[in-house]
């Protein structure tokens, strides 16, 4: 299904035809369960949920509101990543106060930005990206589809209408403002 007819469906949606929310899932469920398996392969949850389980959670959730607003099929799948990285986050509050340890990600940010000296954990991401997002939503955009949903530059300067060298200049200016954000974070721990 072509991106202006997932748009089209979402229109309809809007107008309250929500029946019309299991067509959209259904022809997004393949790059959904991968934004899910993505996401649960960011951090040991101990494997008690599945992409599928957490793809179906947030059709649930999403299934749930009396208005769904959203306009086009990045804005549909993003909603989505943030609903997967809400429950993700819910799952590793609710695992850290029952055991009352610190639970590690697989795969620490150096990896993916590429610099040696750094190690967030999954719910430091999730902050540095909330406070990235009050500054900067494009910016906030670029690191959810880099870190979240590890697509490359190609997919994304295709999603965001901007080539390549755009999307990257971009990454590093986001990368330079989301490692700034975390030393001052840092900072302000040990001072």
């Amino acid at each position: 299904m072509t991106e202006k007819s997932i748009t089209i469906l979402l229109e309809k949606l809007k107008g309250g035809q929500k029946d019309l929310l299991d067509d959209i899932y259904s022809q997004l469920y393949n790059e959904i369960k991968a934004i899910a398996m993505n996401q649960i392969s960011l951090l040991n949850t101990g494997q008690t949920i599945t992409p599928t389980v957490m793809a179906n959670e947030c059709y649930i959730k999403l299934a749930k509101q009396n208005h769904i607003n959203l306009s086009n099929k990045k804005h549909f799948l993003n909603y989505l990543a943030k609903s997967m990285r809400q429950l993700l986050i819910d799952i590793l509050r609710s695992k850290s106060s029952i055991k009352r340890k610190h639970i590690t990600t697989y795969r620490s940010l150096n990896l993916v930005i590429g610099k040696n000296d750094i190690d967030f954990d999954f719910l430091e991401i999730d902050q540095l990206l909330n406070k990235v997002e009050r500054i900067n939503k494009e910016y906030c955009e670029l690191l959810e589809y880099k870190l979240l949903f590890n697509l490359t530059f190609k997919e994304i300067s295709e999603i965001i209408n901007k080539s390549e060298r755009q999307v990257m200049r971009i990454w590093n200016q986001a990368t330079t403002l989301i490692m700034a954000l975390s030393k001052e974070e840092n900072y302000k721990i040990t001072h």
